[in-house]
């Protein structure tokens, strides 16, 4: 090689080291000072993000603060597959601490995109930390919903789905303010794409969701899903639903439905959600003649002494014939309710027109909701008086021809109990505020619907029918009740159909001093126990003595009922009621006196002779242990048209 040719390739290998550096000091220049900005917000953006931060749901309380429903720290566990350094580790990691199968970690995998493998799980918190350090794997922190009453009025208080929205009932109504407002967390991650801690930053705090305080009874709603659950069982009904308010402030003690659900792990509403008494009508039947005797009281039309002849349970009208279930001649407009007469109150209907009785069938509130707060409610329907036809009134004066809510049905015999007013139904007592202060709601009255003399004129005829009426099995021991009955036949293909009824008992406690009033329903019962005498009245009985053994809605009636003063020789009856069973058992050993349980765990919810009364050495203390209520199969579904 001359020495001209190592020259010439010095320059062109000098000249080769200045391109490659000029090249490198424009790029530089245009990294650091042209494109300086959009360089930093890329980097910004694959190292710094914004995180919401979900809020705390509110807690939601029965009347007496006991929790239904808590919120509680859980965890959600993702995968990042194109961030997973150790595959193998992943997957031991998994299957060893949340139980992940194999199989259903490969799958994610092989999907090479973010996604969830467990949501809402309860870790500890070594366990979480353990499993956020390795690569690819992360653990979100998240508030889950816990329900300490596990299925205890589960369709009042409903769930939430797993984004923690609210999906069925007051937790879907009140969402807004269960759940609150989310914050904002400014989070910076490392090289494995896992957040550092040291240098997150809270931007925004979130607004935790408000309590709700319902109006729920605990201890009446287990009374009630006990019974109707016996209740059911025993007649062999479809389904059935049990709804207790009290009628001088519209709160709804209780509202017990069959088939009920058995596990809130649903990720979305079904059918067995749904809250039918208020959102499925039904024809109500003769309970609704409540409504036809008060308007024909309250308007003057008839008097509790007017004669009727009931034709000996069959009458030919105009538009076709009516029977009654029993035969019966002359009887008096009280003695025609007291037997649940159709033609009797067919006839007298005609004694006062269309547009009076229409409006005092929305005045009951009828054709209207009852602004419970509950989710999907009906208002029913009640045809225009300008679509009824030549029977319509007729046959609408014992409850055919119209749709009701059991709810509202309950609260118009409400309005009679308390004197003529309508309350407004509800299930919110109250709501927290922002300070952390109740805000406690007040009863609404929403009118008078009939006088006080016409109300306790109906007070006095719903005793009779309990008395010396169709409503005799709803007697209960030691109290005063009444009520009124009813068997209502399904419509159909061409007509009612016979063996298909819905049979209710709506009535209230105790007679004198309305506390609560109470409706049972029975959707197509066995037709042994078509009559709502005779399958719903027992278990509105049922409820009412177990409410008054074990809950204070009749101390003040039964002070003097339920303590009598010991007999020589005898002595007083040991108070067992709250007793788990091995309490009563060995609590009656001690005191020397025989027991009885019915039942195998739980408390004992019911006694009976009652504490106080007297009893001898050989008397037997029969008591009833309550255990938790189980409803129909959720796979049995209820029969079309009422629930």
């Amino acid at each position: 090689m001359t020495r001209r040719q190592h020259k010439t390739r010095l320059v062109i290998v000098g000249f080769g080291f200045f391109a490659a550096s000029a090249v490198l000091w424009v790029r530089l220049i245009d990294i650091q000072y042209v494109r300086h900005d959009a360089y930093r917000e890329r980097a910004l953006s694959q190292h710094v993000s914004l995180r919401s931060i979900p809020p705390v749901r509110g807690t939601i309380f029965d009347r007496s603060g006991a929790p239904l429903a808590i919120s509680v720290r859980m965890c959600s566990i993702a995968l990042r597959p194109l961030h997973v350094r150790d595959r193998e580790k992943v997957i031991r990691a998994l299957a060893r601490t949340v139980g992940i199968t194999r199989r259903e970690s490969q799958r994610a995998l092989a999907l090479r995109r973010f996604s969830y493998l467990r949501r809402h799980c309860a870790l500890p918190d070594s366990v979480a930390r353990q499993l956020g350090r390795i690569p690819g794997v992360e653990v979100h922190h998240i508030p889950g919903r816990v329900y300490p009453g596990d299925e205890l009025a589960a369709k009042v208080v409903g769930f939430v789905n797993v984004d923690g929205a609210g999906a069925g009932g007051i937790e879907a109504s009140l969402d807004p303010v269960l759940h609150g407002k989310a914050g904002v967390e400014r989070v910076i991650r490392n090289g494995r794409y896992s957040v550092d801690r040291e240098y997150s930053q809270i931007q925004k705090n979130p607004r935790h969701g408000r309590d709700v305080y319902l109006t729920i009874d605990s201890r009446v709603q287990e009374i009630c899903e006990l019974e109707l659950t016996r209740g059911v069982t025993r007649c062999g009904a479809h389904a059935g639903a049990a709804i207790v308010v009290d009628v001088t402030t519209g709160d709804i003690l209780a509202l017990a439905e069959l088939p009920t659900v058995h596990s809130r792990s649903h990720s979305a509403p079904d059918s067995m959600w749904t809250l039918r008494s208020v959102s499925h009508v039904y024809e109500p039947g003769s309970t609704f003649k409540i409504v036809t005797a008060s308007a024909l009281l309250e308007t003057g039309a008839v008097s509790p002494a007017d004669t009727f002849y009931a034709g000996n349970g069959h009458w030919n009208f105009p538009f076709g014939k009516i029977e009654d279930t029993h035969a019966h001649g002359v009887l008096t407009f009280e003695e025609a309710f007291s037997v649940s007469s159709n033609i009797v109150m067919a006839r007298s209907a005609r004694l006062i027109d269309p547009e009076s009785f229409y409006r005092y069938i929305s005045v009951f509130g009828f054709g209207e909701k009852t602004g419970a707060g509950l989710p999907a409610e009906s208002a029913g329907y009640v045809p225009p008086v300008k679509l009824w036809s030549g029977r319509t009134q007729q046959t609408m004066a014992f409850g055919q021809e119209i749709a009701v809510t059991p709810l509202q049905m309950l609260m118009a015999m409400s309005a009679i109990a308390n004197g003529g007013r309508m309350m407004a139904a509800r299930v919110v007592r109250g709501i927290t505020r922002e300070n952390g202060s109740v805000e406690w709601l007040d009863p609404v009255v929403v009118r008078q619907v009939i006088s006080r003399r016409t109300a306790s004129t109906m007070r006095t005829f719903c005793r009779r029918v309990v008395e010396r009426g169709t409503g005799t099995r709803a007697r209960v021991r030691g109290l005063s009740v009444a009520g009124k009955t009813g068997t209502a036949q399904k419509a159909g293909r061409g007509g009612y159909a016979r063996n298909r009824v819905v049979a209710s008992f709506v009535g209230f406690a105790p007679f004198a001093r309305p506390r609560i009033a109470c409706l049972v329903l029975m959707d197509e019962p066995h037709y042994a126990w078509r009559y709502g005498g005779d399958s719903a009245a027992p278990v509105f009985s049922a409820i009412i003595s177990a409410m008054i053994n074990s809950t204070h809605w009749f101390d003040d009636a039964m002070k003097i009922t339920t303590v009598s003063a010991p007999t020589p020789g005898g002595k007083p009856a040991p108070n067992l009621l709250r007793l788990t069973r091995s309490g009563a058992l060995a609590r009656a050993r001690m005191l020397g006196v025989n027991v009885l349980c019915q039942g195998s765990d739980g408390r004992v919810v019911n006694q009976v002779p009652a504490p106080g009364v007297a009893i001898t050495n050989d008397d037997v203390i029969r008591v009833q242990v309550r255990r938790p209520a189980r409803g129909p199969s959720a796979s049995t579904h209820p029969a079309e048209g009422v629930r």
